[in-house]
């Protein structure tokens, strides 16, 4: 499982307000809804959470998109996010990226068609480098994000940064979302700290990590993810019986069609037989003079 990807997306989901205050600044937007698992017309595509806002009476989509580094078919692959939400939903699609990983070359915020130096088509989306608001989450502007400062950190973060993370989460008064920051930031601190260190860190908080219901959410996914593959793998094998099923039944018409009915010797070899063992018995059928050269040829 992802844990960081999915760790990413509970804050998307919890606060998605805060994020979009921080993309679109001095745009009066509300949201009124999240759309939660929206999958787009592609082999197992699922983008990340999709909220309903409203601007004025103007619905709109809006789709957070966290990356950690970029990756060359990031905007193409949200031109294309944007034009299938938009068909499928039926609204108009804001599409924001967050980074995580500082990077000091520009973050291209767009995806364009261009013929020589003539630009034909363009997609623009608003970027949000999150390490350069690292001050303000650690100052307290955005305390919902304080699980992400270590990562934010320009300096390999310390035991300091801990601490200031866990200022700020425990100041979240709801106690489901509280929970559910904490052991965000236990997930995202195991990539730079050690585990048993980071359990004796937050040892006054584990009773509070009982609460946070999306771990619980992580592992019914697993618990699906296990029976969907146990249910391919069972179609698998029922496909490869009937495969070898059928190969059998050609080998016996085969024969039984030239010899007429066949000793009985030979039929019980050939229900010991495989699907691989009988796929070249086809032409052997087909060629053998009699049942008995037939029966030799199997060996």
């Amino acid at each position: 499982m992802n844990t960081f990807d999915r760790v990413l997306k509970i804050i998307a989901r919890e606060y998605a307000s805060q994020l979009l205050e921080l993309a679109l600044p001095g745009a009066s937007l509300q949201i009124v809804g999240t759309l939660e698992n929206v999958e787009l017309a592609l082999p197992e595509e699922r983008v990340d959470f999709v909220h309903r806002v409203l601007w004025g009476e103007q619905a709109y989509i809006l789709h957070i998109e966290f990356q950690t580094a970029h990756e060359a078919d990031t905007p193409r692959r949200l031109f294309v996010y944007s034009a299938l939400l938009t068909r499928q939903l039926g609204l108009p699609v804001l599409t924001v990226v967050f980074y995580l990983a500082r990077r000091q070359t520009p973050v291209p915020a767009a995806y364009a068609v261009q013929i020589g130096g003539l630009t034909v088509n363009r997609f623009e989306y608003p970027v949000v480098k999150l390490w350069e608001h690292a001050d303000q989450i650690a100052a307290g502007r955005w305390p919902e994000l304080a699980p992400l400062l270590v990562m934010l950190a320009e300096e390999p973060p310390d035991r300091g940064v801990l601490a200031r993370e866990r200022e700020l989460i425990l100041q979240e008064s709801d106690s489901r979302k509280r929970a559910s920051l904490l052991a965000c930031a236990v997930t995202i601190g195991a990539r730079y700290f050690d585990k048993d260190f980071l359990w004796r860190f937050f040892r006054e908080e584990v009773e509070m990590l009982k609460e946070a219901t999306f771990i619980e959410e992580w592992l019914e996914e697993a618990r699906e993810q296990a029976r969907e593959q146990a249910r391919e793998q069972a179609l698998e094998q029922g496909l490869q019986t009937g495969r070898q099923e059928e190969r059998r039944a050609t080998v016996r018409h085969i024969l039984q069609w030239r010899f007429g009915k066949l000793p009985f010797g030979l039929d019980v070899r050939l229900d010991r037989l495989t699907g691989e063992q009988l796929l070249p018995l086809v032409d052997r059928a087909l060629d053998a003079a009699s049942p008995e050269e037939f029966a030799a040829a199997l060996g």
